[in-house]
């Protein structure tokens, strides 16, 4: 039969779900966020699709009224334009001065009548701060104004007419008007219909600014005019760069489509993100953008999203109070037991909770401090126990590493560092070396004196090397009296420095057997790890063919490699 921890799904044991007070009040908030999320999201999303509708409806309109609406000022001034051009003082005495049959002063007379008439029409329609008379070579010969008459054609001019189209220029800035004009040009024709030349004037755009911030106060941010290229001509705003274009005029307008029905989101020529839609003006290169900014133009769907959290928000901390006070009545009495067995587990046994009433929660309060008490019991048990046991691993693993006679290093463990230093050695390249040493003549000793004698002089002989050498280095015993001294981070010169100090320092030791006294002397062979060193075995038995070159050539010696 399964635990109840084997029971926990892996959600559950990572979220803490054990707790009933979190199983409810985690239940209580899912009940309330899906369906809040879900009508929230859903409302969200269908408001923010009729606001998108809405805007593209609004700036829709907005663009195609102010098409027409520009397009009928257009249509207005070409009118006005054909009217004036049809007047017979224009035909008239513009005939005059063309004929070859008229002298200056009949050619002067009639550029003045036609001046005075210009000048005359000029005053009555204040929308045109200048018209001029133009032949069909391109040339001005007279105009409303004082000064010499100057006239910006377009490229195409003839062949608009030509063609039967109007002609309408690029519109730029006068500096002698000191206003922002557009070139409106239309034909002048004799009785027998014969193109005698063309009447053009500068338009001042004014009247079609109003327009744009006429439409622009109910619907859009802005609204303006612009070019073939994308440059704008007249805008709603109080001020523009004259060097300004509309990235999606221009875009639109370049690649020969039309513009969509639905808003684009852009940067705008102010450098702000907007929403915007174009419409081209008929008959003409133009077109008019509308430009709504993204942030105010979905401000509402924005204000609709703070709402709905803040709604769904209020619910949950409403919701999780309720659960929090529900699933707090109910688990109450179980937390201070439930805190006691923390306790319990994380290993402090000095808990005895008082009992209270006769509830199931007093029976199982009863038999939790039984629990603790005979857990305490068993813990003092297993206390001592465990400090035996360490004690006694720790002699062990002091025998296991220990010579019984001399107490250093006994052969394994010696032989165990000595394989660390040539690993050591061969991963970082520091260097070590070993001695090997032997006492001198130490059968005598045992034949004379006897084996217990003997056994002394090694432990004190022991005794001697281990106060000889440096802390870090190992002295430990090879096997009857050969002894074995591991130097970790020493090169050959050193090792042969530190074997003749134990050499003298063995000889200076005395030994007294009944009274009797005698000394003893030890031979000594050293080597030190190569780079082509394969094994300990190579370096051991380098340092041992050295003790023998030294017991050879007379003992009571050091020989190196």
């Amino acid at each position: 039969m399964e635990t109840d921890g084997q029971q926990n799904t892996p959600f559950i044991q990572v979220s803490g779900l054990q707790s009933i007070k979190t199983k409810i009040i985690f239940f209580a908030l899912l009940a309330t966020i899906i369906p809040s999320l879900t009508l929230g999201i859903l409302s969200y999303v269908q408001n923010r699709k009729l606001l998108r509708n809405k805007i593209a409806n609004e700036l829709y309109n907005t663009t195609t009224q102010t098409a027409g609406e520009v397009e009928f000022w257009l249509k207005a001034r070409l009118y006005d334009l054909k009217v004036f051009s049809s007047s017979y003082i224009v035909s008239e005495n513009l005939q005059r001065v063309l004929g070859k049959q008229q002298d200056n002063i009949e050619r002067l007379v009639a550029l003045d009548r036609v001046k005075a008439y210009l000048q005359s029409v000029r005053q009555k329609f204040t929308d045109y701060p200048e018209l001029i008379l133009v032949n069909m070579i391109g040339e001005s010969l007279v105009s409303s104004g004082t000064e010499t008459p100057v006239v910006n054609l377009p490229d195409q001019w003839f062949q608009q007419l030509e063609e039967g189209k109007p002609v309408i220029g690029t519109p730029y800035w006068d500096p002698s008007l000191k206003r922002r004009v557009v070139v409106l040009a239309e034909e002048i024709k004799s009785p027998d219909n014969k193109r005698l030349g063309i009447l053009a004037t500068k338009t001042d755009l004014a009247s079609l600014v109003n327009i744009l911030k006429r439409k622009a106060s109910g619907n859009a941010d802005e609204i303006y005019l612009t070019d073939a290229k994308g440059n704008l001509i007249a805008t709603s705003a109080s001020s523009f760069d004259r060097s300004s274009r509309s990235v999606l005029a221009a875009k639109t307008l370049t690649t020969g489509t039309g513009f969509s029905r639905l808003p684009v989101e852009y940067d705008s020529h102010r450098g702000q993100t907007v929403v915007g839609l174009g419409a081209i003006i008929p008959s003409t290169d133009w077109a008019v953008v509308a430009e709504m900014e993204k942030s105010g133009a979905y401000a509402d769907i924005v204000r609709l999203g703070t709402w709905t959290i803040l709604i769904v928000c209020v619910l949950l901390m409403a919701m999780g109070l309720f659960a929090y006070l529900l699933g707090h009545s109910i688990v109450k009495p179980l937390q201070r037991l439930s805190g006691e067995a923390g306790k319990v587990a994380s290993g402090d046994l000095k808990v005895d909770l008082p009992v209270h009433g006769n509830t199931e929660v007093s029976y199982l309060t009863q038999v939790f401090n039984h629990m603790v008490a005979s857990l305490r019991r068993g813990q003092e048990e297993i206390s001592q126990a465990h400090e035996a046991l360490i004690e006694k691993n720790r002699e062990l693993h002091r025998i296991s590493i220990t010579d019984s006679l001399t107490g250093i290093f006994n052969r394994k463990h010696v032989m165990d560092l000595f394989d660390m230093e040539f690993i050591r050695t061969q991963r970082y390249g520091i260097p070590f070396s070993v001695l090997i040493a032997d006492l001198d003549h130490f059968k005598e000793v045992n034949d004379t004196y006897g084996h217990l004698a003997g056994d002394s002089v090694l432990r004190s002989i022991a005794k001697a090397m281990v106060e000889s050498v440096r802390a870090c280095d190992h002295v430990g015993r090879y096997g009857g009296e050969e002894f074995v001294v591991v130097l970790p981070n020493t090169e050959i010169d050193g090792a042969m420095e530190m074997a003749e100090r134990i050499r003298q320092t063995i000889r200076r030791v005395t030994f007294n057997n009944d009274g009797e006294e005698f000394s003893m002397t030890i031979s000594m062979g050293v080597a030190v790890c190569q780079e082509d060193d394969k094994s300990v075995e190579t370096i051991l038995k380098r340092a041992d063919d050295a003790l023998y070159r030294a017991k050879a050539d007379g003992r009571d010696q050091v020989i190196g490699p």
